[in-house]
């Protein structure tokens, strides 16, 4: 039998968060599959880290630590009994995944992984994330810097304009073009609407 996971067993893995549920799961699946298959990465490790790679949000929503690498740690668990070596890579496409850590992936696996998470980032499904993830924690529509609210232009600034420059794979850099577009487009609609000048 492959080494891997099965999408039924990790149905039950997920919250209700709509940012990190198991639909955003299963659009990073699709897109590191497609990534995969033109980096030549090993795809059972790419599904199998694809599918794990935010099990533990929730507990990072309740302590506070880094949901990568308790992901690790519980992938780890799921997969007792499988190849070692195949764990391991799979543990480190998880662990190396977040934007916001600096732990380099190292392997195309992982970096693939890295990449199609960062690509649901940005674009119109970006955008719809990062309102439904203001959303569901009642933050304002808009609010100007300096007021000291972190609302979804903050994060656009913060975060998502700067994710097409740090993606690694050639694959995703050129997905990412028309996504990046997209989204800076509409940010800058939105300020205009915001401002009355539209």
């Amino acid at each position: 039998m492959a080494p891997g996971i099965q999408l039924e067993t990790v149905r039950g893995l997920y919250g209700e968060d709509s940012a990190h549920d198991l639909d955003h799961v299963l659009r990073v699946l699709a897109t590191a599959e497609h990534i995969a298959a033109a980096e030549g990465a090993d795809m059972a490790i790419v599904r199998t880290a694809a599918l794990l790679h935010d099990v533990a949000r929730e507990h990072q929503r309740l302590t506070g630590e880094d949901h990568a690498a308790e992901g690790a740690r519980r992938a780890r668990e799921l997969l007792s009994g499988q190849p070692a070596e195949f764990v391991e890579a799979v543990c480190h496409a998880i662990e190396s995944h977040r934007f916001r850590v600096e732990r380099p992936p190292r392997t195309v696996e992982a970096k693939v992984l890295y990449d199609a998470d960062k690509l649901d980032a940005i674009g119109a499904i970006g955008v719809a994330r990062v309102f439904a993830y203001g959303g569901h924690h009642g933050r304002r529509l808009w609010a100007e810097d300096g007021e000291g609210e972190h609302t979804a232009i903050q994060e656009f600034r913060v975060k998502l304009s700067r994710i097409q420059e740090r993606l690694i794979t050639e694959t995703a850099r050129q997905i990412a073009r028309q996504r990046h577009d997209y989204m800076l487009g509409y940010f800058e609609q939105l300020e205009a609407e915001v401002k009355g000048r539209l």
